[in-house]
């Protein structure tokens, strides 16, 4: 019998990883032929591809170290690359898919008691972990945006 937090990892990274789309395309289904002048791409009012991973990198990083319970993460959440090369873009995807990955090793110690556990002012671990998951469909439909308005469809 699959428990509840089992159910929740498979659903993180079926919005996540490669192929695994919940409803549509993943969030490393929309990145995987994105070069890096793509990435930088902008429109006014808009964050770049870019800036959306560095994003998603910040609010995997924030509840792992919300679940460590380590300093949390202060810096720029859309930060701005300053190295805009392939080299640094690719690096940028691989830390994404790293620090998902991290997350769920993390959470695969937990239990479905666990889900209950208040974090504060974040709410409860099941809450966090639902709201990855929506996270996650939400800038991957924003790159999906981005990427048509350069004309790029998947």
């Amino acid at each position: 019998m699959t428990t509840r937090i089992e159910r929740i990892l498979k659903y993180m990274d079926d919005a996540f990883k490669k192929d695994r789309g919940l409803w549509s395309h993943s969030v490393m289904d929309v990145l995987e032929n994105v070069s890096s002048k793509e990435a930088t791409f902008k429109k006014e009012n808009t964050h770049s591809i870019w800036e959306i991973v560095n994003h998603l990198i910040f609010g995997k990083e924030y509840l792992i170290s919300i679940l460590e319970g380590k300093e949390l993460p202060s810096e720029d959440d859309f930060k701005t690359p300053t190295d805009t090369s392939e080299e640094a873009w690719k690096n940028t995807v691989k830390k994404l898919e790293e620090t998902h990955n991290k997350l769920i090793e993390i959470l695969k110690s937990k239990t479905d008691e666990d889900l209950g556990k208040n974090l504060g002012e974040y709410g409860t671990l099941e809450d966090n972990l639902y709201g990855i998951i929506s996270h996650d469909c939400y800038h991957a439909g924003q790159i999906v945006l981005l990427l048509q308005l350069m004309g790029i469809n998947l």
